[in-house]
């Protein structure tokens, strides 16, 4: 039965092609869908150290962006007990979030800017200095992913070279990592250059790190000075939030990707129908030699199941080369697409079913009726 398969498919070369090409946009599109849920998951949870605590200002638990701190709240943070010590100085670090456009030479994106102190490396353990220096006043520290958010050439963003923001001219100083968190895609700078920038008086958020305490004891901290009107929330917990504010656009996408699947769905029974339909009295005649109605089944199962492989190899290739360079930016949010050996196996189970699907209606209807009826049709 596997020659008879085989020729089967060599027979109707135009449509198997069909098949194919068609399967194989479906199968891109679940695996597009999957990883971009997956690789925005990722990219956040990695982000958030639980190690961290964020305080924010009361009532800006959400955004960074819009939260205000009081500049007293900086020196009151760094009393808190059991937080990490480095050399007697407390792991606190002060920041100022702020997205806006920069310029290189006559190039111009939006980046996200944070103005930060030193201690920023006792906060963030997965933070590396690739190259050069920690900014100093007039300068900038760009994280290896930046160009790519930008949009502008990976030499644009060389140590050296220099950013134009509000018609000020600051130096890059230095390069540096986070693998996998959205951190490098930023910029860095001294946080009383990016302050005076902005005219802010007040901090967008403090993040500390724990060593001795818990959360706890910092959510009490907050609560006892009322007059700083802060609040604590984990990284790990502000993130997740974050990841469940792009819900919609994710849906949105698995929607697309899902009725698109759909379509397939129904053109594939459609081609199956007509190409089996006219087989209808071959079948009955491999019936009356003593072919078996399952072991016809099962033929026609593996005619589908070849054609829906190959389209299920090609989009993996295609996925495990391509991806890698597709890099998404959703405003504070920036990562890029990959795949894992879960994600294969959970679409190979969907090219199992998908194969199954598109046969079984043709194959029933072409099985079903008794044989001698079919013969004398």
């Amino acid at each position: 039965m596997l020659t008879y398969t085989l020729m089967n498919l060599i027979k109707s070369p135009w449509r198997s092609l069909q098949m194919i090409f068609g399967t194989y946009l479906v199968f891109v599109l679940l695996i597009s869908a999957s990883s971009f849920q997956q690789s925005m998951e990722r990219s956040l949870a990695i982000t958030g150290d639980e190690k961290n605590v964020i305080l924010l200002g009361a009532g800006s638990e959400e955004s960074l962006e819009r939260s205000e701190v009081h500049l007293n709240a900086y020196s009151a943070a760094k009393t808190i007990y059991g937080l990490k010590q480095t050399f007697g100085k407390s792991a606190v670090s002060p920041e100022v979030h702020y997205n806006t456009l920069v310029n290189s030479g006559d190039k111009e994106s939006e980046a996200m800017l944070r103005g930060i102190t030193p201690t920023a490396i006792q906060v963030y353990p997965a933070l590396g200095i690739e190259s050069g220096d920690f900014p100093q006043s007039g300068q900038v520290m760009v994280g290896r992913l930046a160009w790519k958010r930008l949009g502008f050439a990976e030499e644009d963003l060389q140590i050296g070279k220099t950013l134009t923001y509000e018609k000020q001219e600051f130096k890059i100083s230095g390069i540096f990592t986070a693998p996998g968190t959205v951190m490098e895609s930023e910029i860095w700078m001294n946080l009383n250059d990016l302050s005076a920038i902005t005219q802010r008086d007040s901090l967008s958020c403090i993040v500390v790190r724990m060593e001795e305490a818990e959360y706890d004891d910092i959510d009490l901290f907050t609560k006892q000075r009322l007059d700083l009107q802060l609040s604590a929330i984990p990284e790990t917990e502000y993130f997740k939030k974050l990841d469940s504010f792009y819900e919609p656009i994710k849906m949105m996408a698995w929607i697309t990707a899902l009725l698109i699947a759909a379509g397939a769905l129904f053109g594939g029974l459609n081609t199956f129908y007509a190409a089996i339909k006219n087989r209808c009295k071959e079948l009955a005649t491999l019936q009356a030699i003593g072919y078996s109605r399952l072991r016809l089944f099962l033929s026609l199962y593996g005619e589908s199941l070849f054609l829906h492989f190959i389209s299920f190899q090609a989009a993996v290739i295609t996925a495990l080369y391509v991806f890698p360079g597709i890099h998404l930016n959703f405003g504070t949010t920036f990562f890029s697409l990959s795949i894992n050996q879960t994600l294969i196996m959970q679409i190979f189970g969907v090219c199992l079913l998908l194969a199954l699907l598109v046969i079984l209606l043709p194959a029933w209807s072409c099985l079903r009726p008794p044989l001698n009826q079919v013969l004398k049709d």
